[in-house]
């Protein structure tokens, strides 16, 4: 992190300098040079009223003016004859005056006849040394003060870093409970966020996987020993009570690819591999053909109590949603009562599914929790399912922007209420 900061630090020093050494070249070279522009007017004025007098003083009294303006302009005057002055500043002087040029010495014709002068700038000037020692401290102080800048806040940068990177180093050697300072002074733009958030899904993702080796270990052993009995029994049972002990193996069988089938459902939609596909649903319809579907797989009995939206049309995924409904019915057919309710209605731009049943409920203390993956409430010392059938529920309702609820029911047992919000 320290490389990372000197690097930095380095880099932007450069940077900043090359940016005014490039700006300095195009002011000098691709723009006009206003400064030797105005001194080369500003000169040429004053040797202008030079040659006005120059019909009326002598010789020495013209070179004595010469002087006054040099040292006004901290010069110094040289006459010199044309053939000493460069080629392309003599092509110049023919159409005008003066040339002033940082680069070279300056040049400007007087007088009648013709007479040449070189200028260059009197380097041992009181106010020349004056302005060299005040550019050098501007300069001087201009740099400290970038320098100063980018190091303070490259500094501050590389603390937050640290600590970003010291949260990185914990999570790497497992410990994934720690969180990169949220506080805003030790922010980095969304960075902080979006690495807590990473390692919160992180954490509930491996929390999730262990939870599920467990699961996996634990609702396989008991199906699987139940076969193994079974298979046991079929080679010592008589032929005629083999088609019992069959039919028990179909049903563990079939017990075993259901959990494979949650399992697989949760984990899919875990790793956000699950993706919407809406279509534009004509409700009524819709749940009263899933209505007679499910009254075929339903042991109790199964009543379509009321449907306040038969003609009204809903973007929903049908099989997630049918999934959904499906769970619930299925959950309240083996674990409520002897009858089932199921119902849609619209109210306050928003689609309800519900599904009641008249059995014993769920206690409140409960139902904030029966959501979550793995978790299983018992009813008469017998475990309720594998305890994914809901956590799927409330996945599938997350995708659609929605939620899923649980209240007591009219009827006198559970109510579980999908929350749609209408999108036409």
């Amino acid at each position: 992190m320290t490389r990372l900061f000197v690097s930095l630090y380095l880099g932007l020093l450069s940077a900043i300098f090359v940016f005014f050494i490039i700006a300095h070249l195009i002011n000098t070279y691709l723009y006009v040079d206003v400064e030797n522009i105005i001194r080369a007017e500003n000169f040429i004025s004053e040797v202008a009223l030079l040659e006005e007098l120059d019909a009326h003083i002598t010789p020495q009294r013209r070179q004595i003016l010469l002087d006054k303006i040099a040292e006004h302009n901290q010069s110094i005057i040289t006459a010199v004859e044309l053939d000493t002055i460069p080629e392309h500043i003599q092509l110049a002087l023919q159409s005008q005056q003066a040339w002033f040029d940082d680069e070279e010495f300056d040049y400007f014709k007087a007088f009648t006849p013709v007479r040449y002068f070189q200028v260059k700038e009197n380097i041992n000037h009181t106010l020349l040394q004056i302005d060299e020692k005040v550019s050098d401290i501007t300069l001087l102080t201009l740099v400290s003060l970038i320098a100063l800048s980018c190091f303070t806040w490259l500094f501050g940068l590389h603390q937050k870093l640290k600590k970003i990177e010291s949260t990185l180093v914990n999570i790497s050697q497992g410990d994934l409970s720690a969180r990169a300072p949220t506080k805003r002074r030790f922010q980095v733009g969304r960075v902080n966020t979006c690495l807590n958030e990473m390692a919160d899904q992180m954490q509930k993702i491996l929390g999730s996987h262990k939870q599920l080796t467990h699961v996996i270990a634990h609702e396989f052993r008991s199906p699987l020993f139940r076969m193994q009995m079974i298979l046991e029994m079929l080679l010592t049972a008589k032929s005629e009570n083999n088609t019992v002990h069959i039919k028990a193996l179909e049903d563990e069988i079939f017990a075993l690819e259901d959990l494979v089938d949650e399992l697989l459902s949760y984990a899919k939609m875990e790793r956000a591999e699950l993706k919407l596909q809406l279509e534009e649903t004509p409700i009524g319809a819709y749940l009263q053909g899933l209505h007679e579907k499910l009254l075929i797989e339903c042991k109790h009995h199964l009543k379509l109590t009321h449907n306040t939206a038969p003609t009204f049309n809903a973007l929903i995924d049908n099989t997630l949603i049918e999934r959904c409904i499906t769970n619930l019915v299925k959950n309240a057919d083996k674990y409520g009562g002897t009858k089932i309710y199921l119902s849609a209605s619209v109210a306050k731009n928003t689609l309800l599914f519900c599904v009641e049943d008249n059995g014993e409920g769920i206690d409140i203390e409960y139902r904030s929790s029966i959501f979550q993956p793995f978790h299983q409430l018992t009813n008469k010392d017998k475990s309720l399912g594998f305890g994914l059938g809901l956590a799927i529920v409330n996945e599938i309702m997350i995708l659609h922007s929605g939620q899923v609820t649980v209240t007591d029911s009219e009827y006198g047992g559970s109510k579980f209420t999908l929350v749609l919000p209408i999108k036409i």
